[in-house]
């Protein structure tokens, strides 16, 4: 028995959907499940297979059209031997695994499971992908999603009886800092010269709201408190904007995440300003390094963050709201923050492990 999973989000790609794809795979392989991984890549200009423990990896190159690209992921993948053991074919978010996985599992008659991770149902749903994505959804056997909200909207579009929500899982202790860090972390601290440090990571596009937030806060009445971090890679104009502004700001680039740990241990706050979002493996990375975390209310963050209780959520859509969530925390005593920060690590720690997120999926699809 095994899983047929189709992605485009899998190493040495770099992002959350990254991320969130090997650590799944590593934990369906772990509990047994053989996991076949088809990965959609422009890393390779040939079609590549290769063994591995628990499951093969078969990279397709992505060719300038995306109808010859699916096309000849179908016949590859048609040809592989390995399909008579699988029980599943999984579309694992983004456009090419939405597009083939529908076509796919009818072709070789095994059922479709969705993945719905944020960006593919957020970005697909009000463009001209919006059919293939009501196609795929409406031709999946399960749909899990990281989001109760995108649950929710999923059931009301399609009717679809088997919609699940399973949120991301994290192991706490791979993000302590090891003795050897802890000189890089004193040496982030002073590098902002005394003031206190706001760190932002990830793949920062348009939608993570960085440039609407950086407006946000050259109004912030105690900006001259605070250096912006921002973490990963950021758009040229965004960052030309950005420097424009009277903040002070230090840009980073993308960093792996055994050095991300040393960052999240300098920070006094992270922020997540996305407009749309599914569950951030920031925020469960951030909370599982006992920062304080000042949110969008949107996604899968409301879903983990109790306003003031062990996190802030701001209104993305109204730059007073987020002003509000800074002030409080600005105002905030050391001894209310540490106690904020405390309770969303041991939530996270009880409730958003790995464990139970990939027992989660077991239990539905009887694995």
């Amino acid at each position: 028995m095994s899983l047929l999973f189709i992605t485009q989000h899998y190493y040495p790609s770099k992002g959350g959907m990254a991320e969130s794809c090997d650590r799944l795979i590593r934990n369906f392989r772990k509990s047994g499940v053989a996991v076949h991984i088809i990965h959609f890549t422009n890393r390779r200009k040939k079609f590549h297979t290769e063994a591995a423990v628990h499951g093969s990896y078969s990279a397709v190159p992505v060719n300038n059209s995306e109808e010859f690209t699916l096309n000849l992921a179908s016949q590859f993948i048609e040809g592989l031997p390995i399909l008579k053991d699988v029980k599943y074919v999984v579309a694992f978010g983004g456009y090419l695994p939405l597009s083939l996985g529908p076509i796919l599992s009818k072709y070789i008659a095994k059922p479709l499971i969705t993945f719905i991770r944020g960006n593919d149902f957020d970005e697909a749903i009000f463009s001209k992908r919006r059919e293939m994505l009501l196609y795929a959804l409406k031709n999946s056997e399960f749909i899990f999603t990281v989001t109760k909200e995108k649950r929710d909207k999923i059931k009301k579009l399609t009717a679809h009886s088997k919609v699940y929500f399973t949120p991301n899982g994290i192991d706490t202790k791979l993000w302590k800092p090891a003795i050897s860090q802890l000189p890089q972390v004193e040496a982030l601290k002073e590098s902002s010269a005394g003031k206190k440090r706001i760190v932002i990571v990830g793949q920062l596009k348009a939608k993570k709201g960085i440039l609407e937030f950086s407006k946000t806060f050259a109004n912030f009445s105690y900006k001259d408190a605070y250096e912006i971090w921002l973490i990963g890679d950021v758009e040229d104009s965004v960052k030309n904007h950005i420097e424009t502004l009277p903040i002070q700001v230090q840009f980073f680039s993308f960093v792996n995440k055994n050095e991300l740990i040393a960052y999240y241990h300098a920070a006094d706050i992270v922020l997540i300003p996305s407009f749309y979002d599914g569950m951030p493996n920031v925020l469960l990375e951030a909370g599982a390094s006992k920062n304080v975390i000042i949110a969008s209310k949107i996604g899968g963050i409301q879903d983990v963050i109790e306003h003031q209780k062990d996190g802030f959520l701001f209104n993305p859509l109204k730059p007073a709201s987020l002003l509000e969530a800074l002030t409080h925390v600005h105002r905030a005593t050391a001894e209310k923050k540490e106690g904020i920060a405390n309770a969303l690590f041991e939530k996270i720690e009880k409730e958003y492990t790995e464990g139970k997120e990939i027992r989660n999926y077991l239990k539905n699809l009887e694995l």
